[in-house]
């Protein structure tokens, strides 16, 4: 063995044994054998399991031709069920950033579509799940046929009382974004004026967070206009139905031409964190001192280019304990950073090129475990070009999935923060904040997902938006938590352990 060869040798050995640092595994292209590789004009990604089977189910918006409808049918393999899901669930018209989100509690995950028009505004569509992988489109009776440009909707408890809100950040010149409040009938009132959060900015996105920790979401709006950008909006959410705006304050008025964001706790210190995906101008990432005070760390981003980003999503695929991140890109190539454990990223995309995507444009992306074996996988939306699924080949037994339903709060429960802790002690391992939509035009499964040492137990700590409490005690890797909202039997009582 030569000196260089030895010495290459004891520099890779020293770097594995730096803690945080895990060398993920590959991932594998199985778009057309999964049956996913739709090569429309693509906009955006939706996951929800539609038929309570265990499986996520994928919609695909598409800017132009039709959107696709995809039911899970196990070990990766999904089938095209558009055509007999319902009337305009195909939606042939311009479609971006689609939710799906449980708007009558009924336990179906119903479809809310983001549309703009091709020769004119369209009004966006509300279809009913039927539970019988059929779609109503009841529209005109839930009063949100809104007819803007939508570019991202997101479902939202903004208020806390158990019914899902909708929100529509819109595209051009005056368009508002809108506010609808679920009137807990099937009705929806648009709320925006009095709420205060009807930006007249170029939006293209919004998501939600509780970024000062006060049992209440917030909103970030990300926007941006050719060619110099539009500041982004923070709306702090006041309790009482009403938004006030404080991204100046807060140090998250980004100015750059903003497409996508996601909060995520990078560092695991229980703060949600703001990444945000610029098309013109760099990405920024922004760390949150717990009580919705962010700090510029952009610097922490190793091997990021400037512009032409779209579609970030966070998720662990190395299950080292830290999240990741992929991001797309409009232009040049995607993507992949790894997380060091510090909340320290390193692109290294160039490891597996499979992932990058070159000179296609990319649109949303979203992390999903599409075959239910413990990793996430990724689906990425492409414009003009097959869309990509890629299996996460880690296949280790290094993960703990959590998935809530709400009682007194939303069945989706979105808005619920989960936190791990190792059985018995108090240092916090991850914390998750369940979310519809995020990123650019996308959404991830209504379920959370850690990596965590399959040779330990851990404490799941569960606080629903209704402040209602359940706990796991000394729960094992390598399986899915399903935690319910308890219903208070006793007043005062907030906790129950859930066996």
């Amino acid at each position: 063995m030569s000196k260089k060869t030895l010495s290459l040798l004891l520099v890779l050995v020293a770097l594995l044994a730096l803690p945080g640092l895990v060398l993920a595994k590959e991932f594998k292209d199985v778009s057309v054998a999964a049956g996913v590789a739709d090569d429309g004009l693509g906009k955006g990604v939706a996951f929800a399991d539609i038929n309570n089977d265990g499986l996520v189910d994928l919609y695909v918006s598409n800017k132009g031709g039709a959107n696709k409808l995809y039911l899970n049918k196990g070990a990766g393999k999904f089938e095209d069920i558009t055509a007999k899901a319902g009337a305009g669930i195909d939606y042939p018209g311009y479609a971006m950033g689609s939710v799906f989100g449980d708007y009558n509690n009924d336990g179906f995950a119903d479809l809310y579509l983001a549309t703009g028009g091709r020769d004119e505004i369209e009004a966006n569509r509300l279809f009913r799940n039927n539970g019988d992988l059929t779609f109503t489109d009841v529209t005109n009776a839930a009063g949100v046929g809104l007819k803007a440009f939508t570019y991202g909707a997101s479902f939202v408890d903004y208020d806390n009382d158990g019914n899902l809100d909708l929100y529509c950040a819109n595209y051009g010149v005056g368009a508002k974004n809108i506010l609808y409040r679920n009137n807990g009938n099937g009705t929806f009132t648009d709320v925006t004026d009095v709420a205060g959060v009807g930006d007249l900015s170029w939006s293209w996105m919004a998501t939600w967070a509780d970024v000062n920790n006060d049992q209440f979401v917030d909103l970030y709006v990300v926007n941006g206009r050719y060619p110099v950008g539009e500041p982004n909006k923070l709306y702090i959410n006041n309790g009482n139905g009403t938004f006030t705006e404080n991204s100046r304050k807060a140090g998250v008025a980004d100015a750059n031409w903003g497409l996508g964001a996601v909060f995520a706790d990078i560092d695991n210190n229980g703060t949600m964190d703001l990444f945000v995906s610029n098309y013109v101008g760099p990405n920024n990432l922004y760390l949150n001192d717990g009580k919705g005070n962010f700090t510029l760390a952009s610097d922490k981003l190793k091997g990021a280019h400037e512009g032409w980003g779209k579609g970030p999503t966070f998720g662990d695929i190395d299950h080292d304990g830290d999240l990741d991140l992929y991001e797309g890109d409009c232009k040049l190539a995607n993507q992949l950073y790894l997380n060091d454990g510090k909340g320290n990223f390193n692109n290294v995309v160039d490891e597996q090129p499979v992932l990058k995507c070159e000179t296609v444009r990319t649109k949303g992306t979203a992390f999903a475990d599409v075959d239910n074996d413990g990793d996430l996988d990724l689906y990425v939306i492409n414009w003009g070009a097959p869309n990509k699924l890629y299996l996460n080949q880690q296949n280790d037994n290094n993960w703990l999935k959590v998935k809530l339903t709400g009682t007194v709060s939303s069945r989706d429960a979105y808005g619920s923060k989960v936190r791990v802790t190792e059985h018995g002690k108090s240092t916090l391992l991850g914390l998750r904040e369940l979310q519809s939509a995020s990123g650019f035009c996308a959404q991830t499964p209504q379920v959370v997902h850690f990596g965590l040492n399959s040779a330990k137990t851990y404490d799941v700590v569960a606080v629903f938006p209704s402040g209602i409490e359940a706990r796991a005690e000394n729960v094992k890797t390598g399986q899915t938590l399903e935690m319910i909202e308890p219903t208070l039997s006793q007043p005062g009582v907030l906790s129950q352990v859930v066996r």
